[in-house]
């Protein structure tokens, strides 16, 4: 498959429209091909932000009708005094819903690559870089490969088996990713410095669950298609730990 191909298909991929068939081609083509990677990241998220809802304003209850009184029923109140103070609320909104519509964009970004590092690494065989299910020998895997060392810790006694680990690029930063097992449902856990703004919280999108928060200096992200009230409890194991 080609990217003209593969272009035409973007719009019923992320709505879930495409055929089995279909869809198998271009997430292979996906997996080979980063321009095509990217531009269906940056249509996802342009859905996934319009569906939220987030960047709507819902005006306070009696705003109309204040701003008819001062500009409609009587109009010889008008004054540019009245209406500079209109023009500067509308300004304050714009601004609000263009900072967070930023904010917004910057966090469904990096959960989004967290998805799409995840899928890919599914697609290709290629989950781990390191296969092992000894901490001791996947913990010193990262040196001199990462500037940071990441906390490796065995959950298979609680029944999330550690099976190896990897290098990950998300959003301009190097993490580490850890591969955890869960019965059939693979885990990655992403792990990278933590950064001003870094934010926790869960999300779902495409079918997969992912759960983020800060601890100790680090940043985490938990992705699988695992029911997300057994992910979090694979978290809440880590954090306790």
């Amino acid at each position: 498959m080609d990217c003209s191909v593969a272009q035409e298909m973007f719009g019923p991929h992320v709505d879930g429209e495409l055929d089995a068939n279909s869809e198998l081609q271009l997430r292979l083509h996906l997996s080979e091909c980063e321009s095509c990677t990217s531009a269906v990241r940056r249509l996802q998220m342009r859905r996934d932000m319009i569906r939220s809802g987030g960047l709507s304003y819902q005006a306070p209850t009696g705003l109309e009708a204040r701003i008819r009184k001062s500009i409609g029923t009587d109009r010889t109140s008008f004054n540019w005094r009245t209406f500079g103070a209109i023009a500067a609320a509308i300004l304050l909104v714009s601004t609000f819903s263009i900072r967070l519509a930023q904010h917004l964009g910057t966090e469904n970004r990096l959960e989004q690559e967290v998805i799409s590092s995840h899928v890919r690494a599914m697609m290709t065989g290629h989950a781990t870089d390191v296969m092992s299910t000894d901490r001791h020998t996947v913990k010193p895997w990262f040196n001199g490969r990462i500037d940071f060392s990441p906390p490796v810790i065995d959950l298979a006694p609680r029944g999330f088996p550690l099976a190896g680990g990897r290098v990950d690029y998300l959003d301009g930063r190097v993490a580490a990713t850890l591969v955890y097992q869960r019965r059939k449902h693979v885990i990655d856990l992403f792990i990278w410095p933590t950064r001003p703004g870094d934010a926790a919280g869960d999300q779902d999108s495409r079918g997969f669950n992912v759960i983020r928060w800060t601890q100790g200096g680090m940043s985490f992200a938990a992705v699988s298609d695992l029911n997300k009230t057994e992910l979090a409890q694979f978290r809440d194991l880590l954090k306790a730990s």
